[in-house]
């Protein structure tokens, strides 16, 4: 009889520790399944909202943001300006001008100019009228086609582009198909614009003579193009840069030669191989333009 017992009793025990066990085992078992549904369903998120970088375009018609800080689209601006030419070969300028714009885009300007230059010949004309051909005719007697036309009579250098520009006026389109930001200091925002620009005008020009004094003022119509950058650290002020030339078409050079300049009646004459041609005397004038601008 007490075996029995014994056995009952041990088999009572080994149930009450054994169900414990089993029911941690299914709780585990229980909580894996939940994680792994949970994994499940995340990557199947995931997967459904990823999309690869080529598939993520504005619809079409989508507005772009422009995010300019000073926009320049419906404002005046008046800007005071010096110019200085350089990469002169005969002539040299130097002075002062002034321009008012209107931009009816952020992109697009029209603007008006007009000043005074004061012009000088350089050290290559110094040469020439010393030591020149038309410096020997004129020390020699010769005789220059202008002496017997009624001329000066000073027998002038034969060559082109001798005017100098006293006074300029004329207008120009600006593009301006670039807008950004310079990071160099933080607290302050400096904006710019690169732009280019293509307009015409008009221009006083005269020439320095042999006798010492200045040849009679005269009108050369002309064209302007170049580039720029406008600096805008405030809404109100703008910094400029600019580099344009100054193309137009200068009077007839005067030949020493009466048939020469029979031949060439609206330019001068150039040795070409064996040839004698006649060519425009067309006048190129290379400006740097540094300006500060009021922005309306």
């Amino acid at each position: 009889m007490m075996l029995p017992r014994l056995m009952c009793a041990g088999l009572v025990l080994g149930c009450s520790l054994a169900s414990p066990l089993a029911r941690a085992a299914r709780d585990d078992a229980a909580a894996a399944e939940d994680d792994d549904n949970e994994g499940e369903k995340r990557q199947s998120d995931a997967a459904t909202s990823f999309q690869r970088i080529e598939e993520r375009k504005p619809r079409a018609g989508t507005p772009l943001i422009d995010q300019k800080l000073f926009p320049m689209g419906g404002r005046f601006e008046l800007t005071g300006i010096f110019d200085y030419s350089f990469n002169d070969k005969y002539v040299d300028h130097l002075g002062g001008s002034g321009a008012a714009a209107f931009h009816l885009f952020d992109w697009l300007a029209f603007e008006g100019f007009g000043g005074y230059l004061l012009g000088g010949e350089t050290g290559i004309i110094g040469n020439v009228r010393a030591d020149g051909s038309s410096a020997k005719r004129a020390n020699e007697g010769q005789e220059c086609f202008d002496d017997a036309n009624g001329g000066n009579g000073a027998c002038e250098p034969q060559l082109p582009d001798m005017w100098m520009t006293t006074w300029f006026a004329g207008g120009d389109i600006q593009w301006s198909p670039i807008y950004g930001k310079i990071s160099a200091v933080s607290e302050l925002d400096l904006n710019f614009q690169l732009y280019a620009l293509a307009g015409a005008g008009a221009e006083g020009i005269t020439r320095y003579l042999n006798t010492g004094g200045f040849d009679g003022s005269q009108v050369r119509f002309s064209g302007n193009y170049g580039l720029g950058v406008r600096l805008i650290p405030w809404k109100w002020v703008a910094l400029r840069a600019e580099l344009r030339n100054y193309n137009g078409l200068n009077p007839n050079v005067e030949e020493h030669n009466a048939n020469d300049e029979d031949a060439c009646t609206s330019g001068y004459t150039l040795v070409v191989g064996a040839d004698k041609q006649c060519f425009p005397d067309i006048s190129t004038n290379t400006m740097f333009q540094v300006g500060l601008s009021l922005l309306l």
